[in-house]
């Protein structure tokens, strides 16, 4: 279904009829460990002193929230990816085969609104919920190899910087896209910083609502096990305090409440080119450098399906293929989502957010419930029926996914007033196996699971 293949070495971009990026995975950074130590930036984690009954005051964490809701409790693969300035320094992995540091700048999207947060017990919040972003935490990898340097007068110690830049509304591009492969038409959305606040000489974007600077001493650094394809890296958490507030609307656009983090580092000792920065092969290298990474997730050849405007939750970067101001055919530049991936990139974040006087009644209203397939087993180009209720009304969008999230048929849109309907759905093409149907729109969205026998 995704229409771009792409490698990291080849920088060139040829058009094939599908738009994705394929994703070289290193075994020597499946390996991921987490440490007791938590490092708390700007003050102390949010306390909240006291709420009222209708107040909301938790972390989210939209990939476990995900795993439960759209995954069904299926679990993915979790690595380390190191970000650097720029494209100067290489890695060497076990198998001799050097490669060029590809990622610049990671973040990640948030968006309330997303009913997967159900499956874990989090309530969804509404598009008139403004919140206070009040903590965000994530895992990162701080391996440091470089205590001093005589930079030219002498000695002294290294201190290198990473960058949280936060963002609302204001500050981020809504994108839509197509698969011009995919038969029917199904409209994508993803979102991430905007494309004309971003520079390439500091990575920075200038949209950003507040940026919080980390300078990076010896106390901040984790812990590397060298060995080889075996290698183990050793993250810590890092805890910080926005304290920063949505927007919220009343009419459109739905996506006003979403709010944004990117991350960027730079270190104090800068690679020329052809230098490496590790290697896992057992060969010695003789400069020395400070690197910093985050942790992600994949499930190998799954794709995040983001077809409503109501739940952008999308891991975003930066790499080699528009870090220097290219675009990405007609629709991506600066930034591109994870979800273009072969397979889909996910950051691991918790937001903690604080919203009051929350009413509920919206969202009761939104609900699409009671998804139920019969016959179930079906057979293979027969055709099955979907009664499902809503409880007001939407528009409609159906979708047979593979359990890996690949879609196998898509239905067009289809408009239903509040009370239970049924729909018609054929089976022709499927081959014998488990599929989910999906059922989404504006009210919300809802599962089931259909047998081909």
């Amino acid at each position: 279904m995704k229409k771009l293949l792409l490698t990291m070495s080849a920088i060139t971009l040829v058009f094939t009829g599908v738009f994705a990026q394929q994703l070289e995975v290193h075994p020597e950074l499946g390996n991921v460990q987490v440490t007791n130590k938590t490092h708390i930036v700007s003050g102390s984690k949010h306390q909240v002193t006291s709420r009222g009954a209708n107040d909301v005051s938790t972390w989210y964490n939209f990939l476990g929230s995900y795993k439960e809701g759209t995954l069904l409790g299926q679990s993915l693969k979790s690595y380390a990816n190191f970000i650097w300035p720029d494209t100067t320094g290489y890695v060497v992995y076990s198998d001799g085969t050097k490669s060029k540091m590809g990622f610049h700048v990671w973040g990640s999207t948030f968006d309330p609104k997303d009913t997967n947060y159900a499956a874990t017990g989090e309530t969804v919040l509404t598009k008139f919920n403004p919140y206070t972003l009040d903590s965000l935490q994530f895992l990162k990898f701080y391996v440091r190899q470089l205590d001093s340097f005589d930079f030219g007068a002498g000695k002294v110690e290294v201190i290198d910087t990473a960058y949280i830049q936060y963002y609302d509304i204001t500050g981020l591009d809504v994108k839509t896209f197509v698969y011009t492969s995919q038969i029917p038409k199904v409209t994508y959305y993803a979102a991430y910083p905007k494309e004309a606040g971003f520079s390439t000489k500091s990575l920075l974007n200038s949209t950003a609502i507040k940026t919080d600077t980390i300078l990076l001493d010896k106390s901040w650094a984790d812990s590397v096990d060298y060995n080889g394809a075996n290698t183990s890296f050793f993250g810590s958490y890092v805890i910080l305090a926005p304290g920063l507030t949505s927007k919220s609307t009343n009419t459109l656009p739905v996506t006003n409440n979403l709010m944004a983090y990117s991350i960027t580092y730079k270190p104090m000792r800068k690679t020329n080119l052809g230098d490496t920065l590790i290697a896992y092969d057992g060969s010695t290298w003789s400069k020395k450098f400070n690197m910093f990474g985050l942790q992600y997730q994949i499930l190998d050849q799954h794709d995040q399906l983001i077809t409503t405007p109501y739940r952008i939750n999308n891991t975003f970067v930066s790499n080699f293929e528009v870090r220097y101001g290219q675009s990405i055919g007609s629709v991506f530049k600066s930034y591109i989502p994870g979800t273009i991936f072969s397979s889909t990139l996910f950051q691991n974040v918790y937001w903690h957010i604080t919203t009051s006087n929350l009413s509920n009644k919206e969202f009761g209203n939104n609900g699409i419930t009671g998804a139920a397939v019969y016959p179930n087993p079906a057979s293979a180009n027969s055709s099955v029926d979907v009664a499902f209720s809503l409880n007001k009304s939407s528009d409609v969008i159906t979708t047979i996914t593979d359990l890996n999230g690949k879609v196998v048929k898509a239905f067009g849109a289809k408009t239903f007033g509040a009370g239970t309907h049924t729909m018609n759905l054929n089976t022709q093409e499927l081959s014998k196996g488990m599929y989910l149907v999906i059922l989404e729109g504006s009210a919300g969205k809802t599962t089931a699971k259909l047998s081909i026998q």
